[in-house]
C-alpha cells in the first residue's frame, strides 16, 4: 500500500514540476514581447519627436530667410513709431534691434551625441546635462541602431 502511495505522489511531484516550467516560460515569452512593445513605441515616439524637430528647424531657417540684411538695419529708425489705422487702433513697430538678441538652443539628443563622442560615460552625460540614465541609454541606444 505505501509503495502505491508512493508512486502517486512522484508522478503528482512530477506532474506539478512540468506545470511549473511551462508557466514560468510563458511567463518569460509574454515578459520579452513586453519588452519588445515597449522598445517599438519609444522608437516611434522618438522618430515623432524628430520630424517635429526638424519642421521647428525648417520654421526658423525661414523666419531667418526673411529677416533684414545688416544694411537695411543701419539705414532704419530704430526707434518705436507709433502709426494709426482707419479704425483708430495704434500699433507699435518692433524695434529691429531684437533680431540680433536670438539664439538657437542646441537639443538635448545632439548634446548628448556630442559628449558621447568625447569619450564620456552615460553617469557623466546624465550629470553634466541633468537628465536621466535612462532617457541618456536609450538615445545613444537608438542612434546606434540607425
Amino acid at each position: 500500500m505505501t509503495s502505491f502511495l508512493f508512486i502517486i505522489s512522484f508522478l503528482l511531484h512530477i506532474v506539478s514540476l512540468v506545470a511549473i516550467y511551462v508557466m514560468y516560460k510563458q511567463l518569460t515569452i509574454s515578459k520579452g514581447s513586453d519588452t519588445a512593445e515597449l522598445v517599438n513605441l519609444m522608437e516611434s515616439y522618438l522618430e515623432e519627436i524628430k520630424e517635429e524637430n526638424r519642421l521647428l528647424q525648417q520654421e526658423v531657417n525661414q523666419v531667418r530667410e526673411r529677416k533684414p540684411s545688416d544694411q537695411s538695419l543701419k539705414n532704419t529708425n530704430h526707434s518705436i513709431t507709433p502709426t494709426v489705422e482707419e479704425d483708430e487702433q495704434e500699433e507699435f513697430l518692433v524695434p529691429i534691434d531684437e533680431y540680433a538678441q536670438d539664439e538657437i538652443e542646441v537639443s538635448l539628443q545632439s548634446r548628448i551625441f556630442k559628449l558621447h563622442e568625447e569619450g564620456l560615460s552615460v553617469d557623466e552625460i546624465a550629470k553634466t546635462l541633468n537628465c536621466g540614465k535612462t532617457e541618456v541609454e536609450l538615445i545613444i541606444k537608438f542612434s546606434e541602431k540607425k
